[in-house]
């Protein structure tokens, strides 16, 4: 954890500029890397000492975000995650026949995702991109040039929350028009906009945004949302309500007519239209379950197949690709599409020769719709590795879809371990996920080849002697690869299981075991212990097990070597809180929510952000326990009580004087 500046002193010792540091090292550590290091209540007394020595003090104009530079990192409160997708009517109504209530609709405007952030007094803060979902770039000085971002929030209307808006970036078409020989689409002028750091080429001020979601402020629909954000000063994205019945003539009405709309679209999205109902259903670790897009279908079109190659991935999964007569759709030239697995080559009862239908779905990813026959040839899967040449072996999972077992068969290469494709993919990935630079395919190719290196483990026993062996390889960078790869021995526990490779075991899944297990308990650990875990299923929990056990021995290599670490609140054991899962709803009056949520995982417990089964406790602030209309978390709490779950509501003032001086920092 960093430290502060001058820390150890007392604050009235400090002078302006001194006082100054430590505000602007407090502010980045909030707003850019979400990770408060002292509550609010020192935070504003520091910026107060401040104000009353040096009033005009540029600090003092650039705290809540403005200390962001162009491009530096923003951790996300809340990850950004994607849209599960649909590319039918029956795929639609699939996703739609679980789930109860109404729907609402609004176009998937073709822009780029941001966030837009604000303080509790309603001022713009900051602003970024996407990014990875997790954290995004600093793009604060561009946004605020866009004219419906407004620079403040009505206070009264945000209640003295932190406010989180975000939505899609996008230029309208008719300002495109007066570029469109210089730039290929109004998606990528947009999203260079907003990442320029000088001015130059399409201004910020010509573009628009179109507001989604709202967060730091309780509703109880999308539709509320809707109108809480026009009456914040945002323009939200259309939305039009509908149920699972007339969900698909929406699509075809909005289809119809979106060429005369003035902004690109390449899809309609759905949600679940009542906020408690999509906190009941959650989200996995790439999309939320009440949400889905369904993508406008690119140009059709028809193509022979002339072979299927056989795509080895580093995981060992073996993949056909239908290699096809070049045929041109959505505007490009396709010639190899992705037919998945076993099973759906067999689905489609291929031959060379055949005439295939094909679309480019969302007008991007080419796909086999459909075999008009035609061939002779029959496809024949191959019985040998086409890396290793080795053996095959196939592989059975099964899950539920509409009611039915379906059974998908996969192809996988059956001595990975001894697979030059597999380990190189298995190399690159973990040198990528644990940001160890200079590691490039051609170097990692040659490390292989040479006998150098066997697999990741070997990387830590490298030398700027045998580095010097490779092609083009000069002392500099010898040296900076074996520092580079030294740097990476002690690492969290999350980041060390993702660099593992094992199919299905990605950011989500490794973070939520890494809060569970520590690296011994989780060698140790039962497939059904894993898909007990919520967002995690059977299929996952039987990958992920059967991986760490084939990846064991790699495992024993790599600890010789490494220090997988868990954090400091993932280690805490026994403290009040042990074993809860606490909400917090209504506004809290004593702590802020972030400083409520630290004081959670502090103590042991963990800090939930919607209410669940799981949740054992949820505290009520002000007088939101008697209030007249209650949040939908405070409905959803009680009805979980009336199905007789073990959960208890709490005010505010009952939980922090029950947990008395172990809530002071």
């Amino acid at each position: 954890m960093p430290t502060a500046p001058h820390a150890g002193r007392d604050v009235a010792t400090l002078s302006a500029d001194e006082l100054a540091e430590v505000v602007r090292f407090h502010d980045l550590a909030y707003w850019r890397d979400d990770a408060a290091l002292i509550p609010d209540q020192v935070y504003d007394q520091l910026v107060e000492r401040l104000r009353s020595l040096a009033p005009s003090h540029p600090v003092l104009d650039q705290i809540g975000g403005g200390n962001l530079g162009a491009g530096d990192k923003v951790a996300h409160l809340v990850p950004m995650l994607s849209l599960g997708k649909c590319y039918s009517e029956a795929e639609l109504k699939h996703w739609a026949r679980e789930l109860e209530g109404g729907l609402v609709a609004s176009p998937k405007v073709d822009g780029a995702a941001c966030s837009v952030r604000y303080d509790k007094t309603g001022r713009f803060a900051l602003a970024a991109t996407r990014g990875d979902g997790r954290r995004g770039e600093s793009i604060g000085h561009n946004v605020a040039a866009i004219p419906n971002v407004p620079s403040q929030l009505p206070p009264h209307l945000i209640g003295g929350a932190e406010v989180e808006v975000r939505g899609e970036v996008y230029l309208p078409l008719s300002a495109f028009a007066a570029v469109s020989e210089l730039f290929a689409n109004p998606r990528n002028v947009a999203a260079g906009a907003l990442k320029a750091k000088e001015s130059g080429g399409v201004p910020a001020a010509e573009l628009r945004f179109f507001a989604y979601d709202l967060m730091g402020v309780e509703v109880a629909s999308e539709q509320d949302k809707a109108q809480l954000l026009t009456e914040l000063g945002f323009d939200p994205a259309p939305t039009w309500p509908c149920d699972a019945d007339s969900a698909q003539q929406v699509y075809d009405d909005f289809s119809a007519r979106r060429a005369s709309e003035d902004y690109e679209t390449d899809g309609v999205v759905y949600k679940i239209d009542d906020i408690a109902t999509q906190q009941r259903l959650g989200a996995t670790g790439h999309h939320p379950r009440w949400a889905i897009a369904y993508k406008f279908q690119g140009d059709s079109g028809e193509s022979t197949l002339e072979q299927v190659e056989w795509s080895l991935a580093r995981t060992g999964t073996i993949t056909p690709v239908a290699i096809l007569a070049p045929v041109l759709l959505s505007g490009a030239t396709v010639t190899r599409a992705t037919l998945h697995n076993l099973s759906n080559l067999e689905r489609l009862d291929l031959k060379l020769g055949d005439r295939l239908q094909l679309t480019r779905r969302g007008g991007v990813i080419p796909h086999v719709e459909g075999n008009l026959g035609g061939g002779d040839a029959p496809v024949v899967p191959p019985s040998a590795c086409p890396s290793c040449g080795g053996p095959v072996l196939t592989r059975v999972s099964t899950r539920r879809v509409a009611g039915e077992d379906v059974e998908t068969r996969t192809l996988h290469c059956a001595q990975p371990g001894d697979c030059p494709t597999v380990l190189r993919g298995q190399l690159f990935h973990y040198t990528r996920v644990l940001e160890i630079d200079g590691f490039g395919d051609k170097i990692l190719e040659q490390l292989l080849d040479r006998g150098i290196v066997q697999d990741a483990a070997g990387l830590y026993g490298l030398s700027r002697e045998r580095l010097l062996e490779l092609e083009r390889m000069g002392v500099k960078l010898a040296d900076k690869l074996v520092a580079n790869v030294r740097a990476r021995r002690d690492i969290p526990l999350a980041t060390f299981l993702r660099a593992l490779g094992i199919e299905t075991l990605g950011r989500h899944a490794s973070e939520l075991l890494a809060s569970r297990w520590t690296l011994d308990e989780l060698r140790q650990v039962t497939k059904d212990e894993v898909a007990a875990l919520h967002s995690l299923g059977e299929i996952t929990a039987e990958r992920i097990v059967d991986g760490l056990a084939e990846q064991a021995p790699l495992i024993d290599r790599l600890l010789v070597h490494v220090t997988p670490t868990r954090s400091e609140a993932v280690e805490v054991d026994g403290g009040v809180l042990a074993g809860q899962v606490v909400v917090f709803t209504g506004k809290l009056e004593q702590l802020n929510r972030r400083d409520a949520q630290q004081l959670v995982v502090r103590l042991g417990g963990q800090a939930g952000s919607s209410v669940t089964q799981d949740t054992t406790l949820v505290v009520v602030g002000g007088d939101g326990l008697d209030a007249a209309s209650p949040s939908s978390k405070l409905k959803k709490a009680r009805k979980l009580q009336e199905q007789g779950h073990a959960l208890v509501l709490e005010r505010e003032a009952d939980f922090l004087g029950r947990l008395g001086d172990a809530a002071r920092p």
